[in-house]
């Protein structure tokens, strides 16, 4: 009876813990979200309307930052394979990564209200930039290596990646509705508009601060920082050469397609996200569109990413159910492309939230593609180094987001957007936008979106080559070999 007791605690504490552990990466997105959802999406503003930055130079400091990525997220990968604290795995590195990119976003959006002229402070605001984004580094592979090592096949990998989305996007939902809020109630009281923006990137830094205290709290606690723990304690057994695992992930077309393809993604996805304030100032010509659009659209994400649970369960396959999404995509955006207009701007928006519903699910189908490509890195090298693995997931983030920045600044200088002639003030005293603007808008918001979807279909049907089916079967010949080892 003892033993029945014993084992039915057992069951039922791992149960609790496994739970635990299954909060962690979307409390990470939540509070990534709160903090990156402001602070990234109105930075190109504040440097071409507050430091004054042209606008090449204001997307060759994005650019440069967002490059940093590529270095950033590999070599925080592999240190965190490769090197432990002294009682400690994962969890340090996220007190590391989000303090320092705290103090870097509160510096950027307070500067201008504590100096007197804030153009003066355009090249240490461009230093801070690109350090938040080496401050970035550990964080964001922390969450991506846990997911990897806590959700161990298909259909938790994609539940998991689906509810980072819902909470990624949702805090980009609550920010999005609260920031005009308290940017209206801090100016009525008659503070200055820089000094409110500073006021409210210290209130939702602290709120994201919060937030992973929690998610630190758990990461201390959960099985893969414990199995760490005990691995040190008893001695780690000997990798193999990190150029094992290095050689696998460059000939792994898995990981290929699926960087691929989530790069290609993110280009658009940043059109619509960075480049929100483009299309309501200089396309609807009305920036209080700005805060209606944001709240459907993230919400249309959050939405379609609800429904990854059904839509696995009746395709039963997960590159089968990303591709899906970019056909629907194709269409709507098909559409959009006739329907968007400067004077009727409400169908446009309908039809880009639409198309947004789709790509929720895809990103929510996409990021399993990476722990599946991983699993068969480790599969092939015999190395468990997924932190390095999954780092090619942050970089094809970081490569979409840096296309996306350099893309769009081209298209709009090609089309004839020149800063100085564009300012708040001028536009109010009747300045015109360029028709090249204009359609460059209108073609990063429809077009461009279409043709890239359906250059997605062809990544995800003709180079990633990995099914569910086939990665259960990995996972068994990697498990099976991990016990050999032991007993050895």
């Amino acid at each position: 009876m003892d033993v029945a007791v014993d084992g039915v605690s057992k069951a039922a504490e791992d149960a609790k813990q496994d739970n635990r552990d299954k909060l962690i990466y979307p409390l990470q997105q939540l509070s990534n979200g709160i903090m990156s959802s402001f602070f990234s999406t109105y930075l190109n503003s504040m440097m071409t309307m507050i430091y004054v930055f042209p606008l090449a130079v204001a997307g060759f400091v994005e650019s440069v930052s967002q490059a940093l990525g590529w270095v950033i997220g590999p070599i925080s990968g592999a240190i965190m394979d490769r090197i432990s604290f002294k009682k400690a795995k994962f969890w340090p590195w996220i007190i590391i990564g989000s303090i320092g990119m705290a103090i870097c976003w509160v510096l950027i959006y307070s500067i201008p209200s504590l100096v007197s002229n804030p153009q003066a402070w355009a090249v240490p605001v461009a230093a801070i930039i690109i350090l938040q984004r080496v401050l970035a580094g550990p964080n964001t592979a922390v969450g991506n290596t846990l997911y990897a090592q806590i959700a161990k096949n298909s259909k938790l990998r994609a539940y998991i990646a689906m509810w980072g989305k819902i909470t990624r996007d949702g805090a980009k939902v609550i920010t999005g509705f609260l920031f005009p809020l308290m940017l209206t109630g801090f100016l009525a009281t008659g503070m200055t508009e820089v000094k409110a923006w500073s006021y409210i990137a210290i209130i939702l830094a602290g709120s994201s601060m919060i937030g992973y205290a929690i998610v630190v709290g758990l990461v201390k606690g959960s099985r893969p920082e414990k199995e760490a723990m005990a691995g040190l304690a008893a001695g780690r057994r000997k990798s193999a050469p990190i150029s094992r695992t290095i050689t696998a992930i460059f000939t792994n077309r898995a990981l290929l397609g699926a960087f691929l393809s989530q790069t290609l993604s993110k280009v658009f996805f940043f059109y619509h996200i960075m480049g929100a304030m483009f299309l309501c100032r200089y396309y609807f010509l009305n920036v209080g569109i700005l805060a209606v659009y944001m709240t459907p659209l993230n919400l249309a994400s959050v939405g379609g990413a609800m429904l990854v649970p059904l839509v696995y369960k009746v395709l039963k396959d997960t590159r089968l159910c990303a591709t899906m999404t970019y056909v629907f995509q194709i269409v709507l955006y098909g559409i959009a492309y006739f329907v968007l207009s400067p004077t009727n701007p409400w169908p446009g928006i309908i039809l880009i939230c639409a198309a947004f519903f789709f790509n929720g699910m895809s990103d929510s189908f996409l990021q399993p593609l990476f722990a599946h490509g991983a699993d068969y890195s480790v599969w092939k090298s015999g190395n468990k180094d997924y932190g390095l693995n999954m780092a090619v997931f942050a970089l094809s983030v970081t490569t979409g987001s840096l296309l996306s920045t350099i893309t769009r600044t081209s298209f709009l200088a090609g089309g004839g957007f020149v800063s100085a002639d564009l300012t708040p003030a001028k536009m109010a005293a009747g300045a015109v936008v360029p028709q090249g603007v204009a359609q460059a808008i209108h073609n990063m918001n429809t077009l461009y979106p279409l043709i890239i979807s359906a250059m997605i279909i062809l990544v995800l049907v003709f180079i990633y080559n990995l099914t569910d089916k086939k990665v259960e079967e990995l996972q068994k010949q990697i498990a099976e070999r991990d016990a050999a080892a032991a007993k050895a």
